[in-house]
């Protein structure tokens, strides 16, 4: 491969966002390392993707070098700085990168990737709790950070906080009504919660789910488990009765309908019963 086409492919990989940290690691070491004066004032972009590239990989010694070289040509940068953070991360020095973190985040309170940084070092280090305080304070802010909220709502899930949960699920949603995975997420969350209220909100976001996108099997197998089980519940009235053993008959019939050009008969026999398992299952 051609320093031209090593280069190309990188940009490639930059602007589709692609995951390919080994092939970055290879391209770098196999040809562009090698011709970093062709690449003129693009190597510094390089540099920064390389460095990305090489964390992923637990090439210290390369994302090492690369932080070295951008820190001289951009001694100010705060991008270098948290490159460098995220360098110290790697290493294990996880109270010098949260000075360097707070000390980016104090000098500029808009740097968000800075506080997420720090989130993510409380993460690994098992203090949820406290990753729950450092992200709610950065949402009283930053409101319309969606993964914010999504990483919210795993942490809450984490800690068994589920009304919490539900809560920063509910905000995600207001946002995005149309996202079939929000509205499957938001009903595990209601259905875990339990409860004849809840179980009722989860098989109606089940629902809705299946109507955005009518392969989402997992909403289906919900629908299925959470109208089943409402359709005994002595709390229904009778007209809610039939209707979720309506619901649940449906989201069984398109279970099997969904697997039966795939398994064959005995397959079909196999999703049959386990729809009939799932509705004798209670909550």
């Amino acid at each position: 491969m051609t320093w031209q086409e090593a280069r190309d492919r990188l940009k490639k990989i930059k602007e589709e966002r692609l995951r390919r940290s080994d092939e970055v690691v290879e391209l770098w070491e196999g040809v562009l390392s090698k011709n970093t004066r062709k690449l003129g004032d693009e190597v510094w972009t390089v540099y920064e993707q390389v460095c990305i590239a090489a964390l992923d990989c637990d090439r210290l010694d390369i994302s090492r070098n690369c932080v070295k070289l951008l820190d001289a040509r951009f001694p100010n940068s705060s991008r270098v700085k948290r490159l460098a953070g995220m360098n110290l991360e790697a290493d294990g020095k996880f109270d010098d990168a949260i000075r360097m973190y707070e000390a980016l985040t104090k000098a500029d309170e808009t740097d968000t990737l800075s506080r997420k940084r720090l989130i993510a070092i409380l993460k690994t280090q098992k203090k949820y709790r406290d990753a729950i305080e450092e992200l709610t304070d950065y949402l009283k802010t930053f409101q319309n950070d969606q993964e914010a909220w999504l990483e919210l709502v795993e942490l809450f899930c984490h800690e068994l906080d589920y009304n919490k949960a539900s809560f920063c699920m509910e905000e995600a949603l207001i946002h995005h009504p149309h996202n079939h995975l929000y509205h499957q997420r938001y009903a595990e969350i209601r259905y875990a919660l339990g409860g004849f209220e809840n179980i009722d909100t989860a098989r109606t976001h089940f629902a809705k789910a299946v109507q955005l996108c009518r392969w989402n099997t997992d909403a289906l197998y919900g629908m299925c488990i959470c109208a089943s089980h409402l359709a005994i519940s002595q709390k229904a009235t009778a007209q809610k009765r039939r209707d979720n053993q309506r619901y649940g008959e449906w989201a069984s019939n398109q279970l099997i309908e969904k697997h039966s050009d795939k398994l064959g008969a005995e397959g079909r026999s196999k999703v049959k019963n386990i729809s009939l398992l799932l509705e004798q299952l209670q909550v």
